[in-house]
C-alpha cells in the first residue's frame, strides 16, 4: 500500500512540473468557422461541378443519344417492375395468412363476426386490394368488399354456383396459391387479377381465399410515369394484350367477359402495337442489366427504343413490363443541358457572391440538426421538437425528412420497450446480442369470457376496451419495472429479470399482480356506476430459467423469453378457470418457485398440486391474495 502511494505521489509530481502534451490534431479541433468552410467549399464546389459535369453531361448527350434514352428506359422498367410487385404481393400475403389461420382452426370462417373482422383487417392493410373473398367448395363466399366511390368495405354473402367465370376458375384451383387469369367484372366495369390460396384441412381441399386486385392503378401509374420522363411506359399480359398503359388509366371500350383485356393488335397506340414486329428491327447494342431487353424500330418515320423486362409468377401468362422512346427526344435533353450549363455559370456568379450569406443561414440548421441527432442517439425522443423549414431545398428536405423519422421513432417507442432497446444499444449490435439462460419471473394475465362479452360489440368498441385495458395492465407491470413482451389478444405477457437481471423479479411480479387486483376492481366500480358489467381477470405467475434474448429471422428480431417457464406461467392463468369459482373478479396463481423466491409481507394460500398441460408432473400452486 505505501509503495503505490508513493508512485501515485511522484505520477502527480510530474504532471504538474511537466507542461501539458497538445497534439497539432486536437489544437485545431473545433477551431474551423463552418461558415466559412461552407462559403469556400460553395464556391468551390460549384465552379467544378458546374463546370466539368455540365460541360461533360452535354458532350456525352451528344456522343450518345441512344445510351441517354435506354438509361432513361432503364430506370422506368426498374421503377414499374418495383411498383407492379408492391401491388401484387401484398394481396399473396394477405391470402396466404387468412388462409393458414383457417387451416389451423385459429379462426372459424361460420365465425361471421369474427371473421368478417379479420378480412376488414386485411384490407385496411393493404388498400391495393379490391376484395377479399372465402369461397368453400359449394361456391357460396363470405367476402369483404371496397366501395369504388366512397371507399368504405362492406361484408357481404354471395352466390357464386350460377356464375360461370368463378366456377371455371374454382375448378382451376390447384394445391397451390397462384394468380388467374385477368377477369372482367361488367357490374364493376374493370377487369381484375386474382391471386387464390387453396384452404387445406385435415389434407383436404375445403375452399380457397381469394385476394382481388384492380389493375386500374398500374394503369394509373404508368401514366404519372409518363409525365415524369420523355419515353412511354406499358405492362403486356403475353405478347398479345394490354394489361396497362396511359390510354387505360380511365378505362378502355371493348372489354368484356372473354376479352378482358385489350388485344395489341388494334390497340389505340400504333408504336406500342408494332413492338413484335420484325421488319426494321434492329439489335440495341447496348449492355443492358441482366433480365432486360431491348431492340430499335424504325416505325412511322422516326427511331424507337424499346426496353422491357419479362416478369413471371403473376398468372399464367408472363408479364412484359417496359417503356419506349423516340429517339428525336434527345434533341430536347440537348437543350435542356445547355439551359443548365448557361444557367450553372449564373449560378457559379451568384454563389460566389452570396457564398458568406448562404454558410451563415446554412450552419444554424446543422448546428440544430447536430443537437437534435445526439439526443436522438440518448433516446431521448421526448424531448426532441420538430426542426422548422429552410427556404433551402436540401435543408428543407433534411428537416422534412428527419421529422418523419422523428414521428416514426415516436411510434416506435409505442410499439418496443425503451428500456430494452437502451440495454441492446449498449451490448453491441444485434448480431452481439447472445441468447442465454437466465432466471426470469414470467406473467399473464386474461380477461375471463372476453370472446362472448365482445360478440355485441363494434369494432371500435372493442379496440376502446382493450386499449383502456392494457393501459391499466401496462401501467402496473412497467411501475415494477416489468416488460411488456406482447399483447396476444386480449392477453398480455410480460417478464421481470431481462434484460437488466431483478434479483427480486418475483416480488416485482406479484407487487405488479396485485396493483392491477386493485385497478380491475376500482375500474369495476366505475363500470358499475355506469350501468356496465364488471371485468374479470386471469394472472399466473411463474419463476424459473428460461432463454432470453434476439430470437426470429435475421432481417425481424424480437427481444423475448422462451422455454418451459413461459409455457408454465400460462398455463396457471388458465388453471384460474378451475382453481378460482365463477364470476371472480380478479384470479391470481403463482407456482411454488416463484412462492419461495418471496419474502415476507406476501399473503398467499395453498391451491394444492395441479398436473398442468404438457407437462409430466404436478405443479405446486399457490392462491396470491
Amino acid at each position: 500500500m505505501t509503495a503505490k502511494t508513493n508512485n501515485d505521489t511522484g505520477s502527480d509530481f510530474a504532471r504538474q512540473a511537466a507542461p501539458p502534451v497538445t497534439s497539432l490534431s486536437s489544437r485545431w479541433n473545433g477551431r474551423v468557422s463552418i461558415t466559412i468552410t461552407l462559403a469556400s467549399a460553395i464556391g468551390l464546389l460549384v465552379l467544378v461541378s458546374v463546370g466539368t459535369v455540365l460541360g461533360v453531361g452535354v458532350w456525352l448527350a451528344q456522343k450518345n443519344t441512344i445510351s441517354l434514352l435506354s438509361a432513361n428506359a432503364e430506370q422506368s422498367v426498374s421503377a414499374a417492375v418495383n411498383r407492379i410487385k408492391q401491388h401484387l404481393q401484398p394481396a399473396e400475403a394477405q391470402a396466404r395468412f387468412i388462409s393458414e389461420r383457417i387451416a389451423s382452426g385459429d379462426i372459424d370462417p361460420n365465425d361471421r363476426k369474427g371473421f368478417g373482422h379479420m378480412l376488414v383487417g386485411a384490407l385496411a392493410a393493404a388498400p391495393q386490394i379490391e376484395a377479399v373473398i372465402l369461397i368453400n367448395k359449394n361456391l357460396r363466399s363470405f367476402a369483404a368488399g371496397r366501395d369504388q366511390k366512397t371507399g368504405k368495405v362492406g361484408i357481404n354473402e354471395i352466390d357464386y354456383s350460377r356464375d360461370p367465370i368463378i366456377r371455371k376458375a374454382m375448378s382451376q384451383i390447384a394445391r397451390k396459391p397462384a394468380w388467374g387469369p385477368p377477369i372482367w367484372r361488367d357490374r364493376f366495369k374493370s377487369t381484375y387479377l386474382n391471386l387464390a390460396h387453396p384452404v387445406v384441412r385435415n389434407g383436404k381441399a375445403i375452399g380457397a381465399v381469394v385476394a382481388v386486385v384492380s389493375v386500374r392503378q398500374l394503369s394509373s401509374f404508368v401514366s404519372d410515369s409518363n409525365q415524369q420522363s420523355v419515353g412511354r411506359g406499358f405492362v403486356l399480359y403475353g405478347r398479345d394484350r394490354v394489361l396497362a398503359h396511359s390510354l387505360m388509366a380511365g378505362g378502355y371500350p371493348g372489354r368484356t367477359a372473354k376479352n378482358p383485356l385489350p388485344a395489341l393488335n388494334g390497340f389505340g397506340d400504333p408504336v406500342l402495337g408494332s413492338i413484335w414486329q420484325t421488319k426494321n428491327r434492329y439489335k440495341l447494342n447496348l449492355k443492358l442489366p441482366s433480365g432486360t431487353k431491348g431492340h430499335v424500330l424504325d416505325i412511322y418515320d422516326n427511331q424507337y427504343v424499346f426496353v422491357y423486362q419479362k416478369m413471371t409468377g403473376f398468372g399464367p401468362r408472363p408479364l412484359f413490363v417496359g417503356a419506349y422512346f423516340q429517339t428525336a427526344d434527345v434533341g430536347q435533353e440537348v437543350r435542356r443541358m445547355m439551359v443548365s450549363l448557361i444557367a450553372g455559370i449564373v449560378a457559379l456568379v451568384l454563389s460566389l457572391v452570396a457564398a458568406v450569406i448562404l454558410g451563415r443561414r446554412i450552419a444554424r440548421p446543422i448546428v440544430r440538426f447536430s443537437a437534435s441527432a445526439s439526443r436522438i442517439r440518448d433516446l431521448d425522443i421526448a424531448q426532441i421538437e420538430d426542426l422548422p423549414g429552410s427556404v433551402f431545398r436540401e435543408l428543407n428536405d433534411q428537416s422534412a425528412s428527419f421529422n418523419a423519422m422523428l414521428r416514426a421513432l415516436r411510434w416506435f417507442e409505442l410499439y418496443v420497450p425503451k428500456k430494452i432497446v437502451a440495454s441492446l444499444i449498449k451490448q453491441g449490435s444485434a448480431g452481439e446480442v447472445i441468447s442465454d439462460a437466465r432466471v426470469i419471473t414470467v406473467m399473464f394475465t386474461d380477461i375471463a369470457g372476453f370472446s362472448a362479452a365482445s360478440e355485441g360489440m363494434e369494432a371500435s368498441e372493442v379496440a376502446a376496451f382493450l386499449n383502456r385495458h392494457f393501459a391499466l395492465i401496462t401501467g402496473c407491470i412497467e411501475a415494477e419495472e416489468g416488460t411488456v413482451d406482447k399483447y396476444i389478444g386480449d392477453a398480455v405477457m410480460a417478464f421481470w429479470g431481462a434484460p437488466d437481471e431483478q434479483a427480486d423479479s418475483a416480488e416485482r411480479a406479484c407487487r405488479a399482480a396485485l396493483a392491477i387486483a386493485g385497478a380491475i376492481r376500482e375500474d369495476n366500480k366505475r363500470r358499475e356506476a355506469k350501468g356496465e358489467p364488471p371485468v374479470g381477470i386471469r394472472i399466473g405467475i411463474h419463476t424459473g430459467t428460461a432463454t432470453v434474448g434476439n430470437i426470429g429471422a435475421p432481417d425481424r428480431l424480437n427481444y423475448t423469453i422462451i422455454g418451459d417457464a413461459v409455457n408454465i406461467g400460462e398455463r396457471l392463468e388458465q388453471l384460474g378457470k378451475e382453481v378460482y369459482p365463477a364470476g371472480t373478479d380478479v384470479a391470481i396463481l403463482i407456482s411454488g418457485d416463484t412462492r419461495r423466491a418471496l419474502g415476507k409481507g406476501f399473503k398467499t394460500i395453498a391451491a394444492g398440486r395441479h398436473r398442468l398441460k404438457g407437462r409430466a408432473g404436478e405443479t405446486e400452486v399457490f392462491k396470491l391474495a
